[in-house]
This record gives structure tokens, sequence and C-alpha cells, in this order.
């Protein structure tokens, strides 16, 4: 004999089974006893407090992006009117004021070869051009020094330029590095694979700050005398080394999950190994790593906050110049604020496109 709610999640409209099942989810999950039900409880009322209390500070009692500094001081809430007064020294700190339509516009040329890299339909030498042309005008730009251009110093390279500047393009220099140290992993040439073993496996035992630190003060020593190597420069080329072993890892992960029959197919037909390793082993090799490559990504990015320590000054670093005015140092909330929602939008940008590269790949098959 079936009850009456079986018998709706069996013959009702879709909306009826949905609401069926959603009450049974919450039933199993949330209220399957007294102890749970009060759990629950306990946890929609700290929820509803929370934010009744941060609507309260962010919106209700807050100062907008227009107020003042005296608004702020009698308000009780957000003082959003920080942000607009500092915005400039936050996205880029020390860099010179009559300058930074250049930190601007650099920035802006990054953010759009970024897009252009993530979603034109370019292929694989457009992106390599794109990274290369993107690159050297972002640089040149920051740095100046070329039509009439006034030189500003790589230590002035602050905020978000910094960040942009470094992640980009050590990713970007780093990523077809680890393709080749996981292809040389497992190749099955001994000297390569070995090569290839002892470089991820050193890089991957050593702490980010080792790595911050050798770019500044080991790599300047291993050059000639009386060479230099600008410090913006040198982090770059320590990054770049330092996230290629752990692309190389992500990559591996999807050679290993390449079934054998796919290389013995290619070789069947006659493909050379080039070509085997071209058409057949990275295409489907690359689409089974696409959450770990993702991962690493997402990580290498909210790394570059830590150039902080060698004496660069990314967000964060800025956010504190800003609230380090005596006349702003009580808001110094709003400003982690601000620079935390930018890093979770970024994140998750890279996310959602992973997610649709991994559910195209699954299409494609």
């Amino acid at each position: 004999m079936t009850t009456l709610a079986e018998t709706a999640s069996v013959a009702g409209p879709p909306r009826s089974r949905r609401l069926v099942a959603t009450g049974r989810w919450l039933r199993s999950n949330l209220f399957s006893s007294w102890w749970n039900a009060l759990l629950t409880g306990l946890v929609l009322y700290g929820v509803v407090v929370f934010v009744a209390k941060a609507l309260s500070w962010g919106v209700v009692d807050a100062v907008p992006f227009s107020g003042s500094r005296a608004e702020c001081a009698a308000a009780s809430g957000a003082c959003w009117a920080f942000l607009r007064e500092k915005v400039h020294l936050v996205l880029t700190g020390t860099y010179p004021e009559p300058e930074r339509w250049r930190a601007y516009l650099a920035s802006a040329v990054m953010i759009a070869a970024i897009l252009a890299f993530a979603k034109a339909p370019i292929g694989v030498a457009g992106r390599a051009v794109l990274v290369v042309v993107s690159g050297i005008c972002a640089y040149l730009l920051l740095r100046g020094g070329v039509a009439g251009l006034p030189v500003v110093e790589s230590h002035r390279w602050n905020g978000l330029p910094l960040i942009l500047f470094l992640s980009a393009f050590s990713m970007a220099a780093a990523f077809p590095l680890g393709v080749v140290l996981a292809l040389a992993r497992w190749s099955g040439q001994r000297g390569l694979s070995l090569f290839a073993v002892g470089y991820i496996e050193a890089v991957r035992a050593i702490p980010m700050v080792a790595v911050l630190f050798a770019g500044i003060f080991i790599l300047p020593l291993l050059l000639s005398r009386g060479a230099a190597i600008e410090p913006v420069a040198a982090i770059l080329i320590v990054l770049t080394l330092f996230y290629a072993a752990y692309f190389a890892e992500d990559v591996r992960g999807g050679l290993q999950a390449l079934p054998k029959g796919q290389t013995e197919a290619a070789a069947s037909l006659g493909l050379s190994s080039a070509q085997r390793i071209r058409l057949v082993v990275l295409p489907q090799a690359l689409r089974t790593a696409i959450p770990g490559i993702t991962n690493s990504i997402i990580g290498s990015f909210k790394d570059t906050s830590l150039v902080a320590i060698v004496g660069m000054h990314d967000l964060l670093s800025t956010a504190r110049m800003a609230y380090a005015d005596p006349q702003w140092q009580a808001y110094s909330l709003e400003a982690n604020l601000a620079i935390g929602l930018f890093y979770f939008i970024c994140c998750w940008l890279i996310s959602e496109r992973a997610r649709r590269l991994g559910h195209g790949a699954v299409k494609a098959r």
C-alpha cells in the first residue's frame, strides 16, 4: 500500500515531485532526530543574526562611496567612502601619481590578454604570440624609457599591476615547462625521467617563501660580475620554475589516466612519437588534468600575495598603506573585504571557466 507522498512523487507534476524529494532530503539530513533538529535551528538562527548584522553594518548604517570622512566618524556602519578616497593608492601603491594612467593601462592590457587567452579561438601559436606581445606591452608601459615615458623602477610596481604581471606571465611560462617535465617523467627514458623526478620533487619540497628569497637574494649572485636583474624579473623567473613543478604533477596525473591502448592504436596508424604526443596523448591528458591544473592556477594566483615578504607591495600591502593614514586607520576591514572580494571573483571566474572546459571535454567524447 503506497502513501500519499509516494503517489505524488510518482504521478504528480515535476514541481510536486521536486517538493516531495526536497522534503525527504530535509527530513533525513536536517531533522532526522530531535538533536539534529535542534542543531539545525541553532545554525539557522546564527545565520539569520549574522546576515542581519552584516546588512546593518554594510548597507543600512554604512556611509556610501560618495560620503565624507566626517560622516564616517559619526556612522556606526561601514565607511565605503574610504575606498573612494584611497582607491588609487590601493590599486597602484607608490607608482608615481602623474604616471598612474600607465599602471591602469598596463593592467587593462593584461586583463584583456587573459580573457583572450581563455576564450578566443586562436590556437596554441596564437596564444603564445598573445602572451609575448601583451607581456612586452605591459612591461614597457610599467617600466617606461621608450616613447618619452619616464622610467619607473620595478620596486614601485605595486598593487594590481604587480599581481597581474607576476601571476599571468609566470603561469603562462610555467605551464608549457610543466608539460615538458611531465612528458619527460612519463617518457620511460631513464635519464630524462630521473632528471624530471629530481627537479619536481626537489622544487615541491621547497617552501614558497624560500623560493621568493632565492629570487631576490640568491639569483642575482649567480649572474656575472656587473650584471643586474630587476626584482620583478627575478621573482618572475623563480615563480615560473616553482609553478612548473606543480603543473608537471597535474599533467602527469592526466598522462597516467590515459589508457595504454590509445598510444598503441596511434602507433599502429604509423604516427611518429611526436605526432602521438601532439595528437593523441596530450589532448586527452590535459582534458583529464583540468581539475588539478585549475587548482594549481588558483593557488598560484593567491600565492603572489606572498611577495610582500620580500619587500614588494601586493594589494594587501597597498591596502595597509591606505589605512596607515591616521585619518583612516579605523577602516582596515573595508579595505580587506574589498580585496577579499576581488580575489573571490577572480578565483570564481577561473573555476567557472575550467568547469565549462571540463563539460565541453565530456561532450566532445
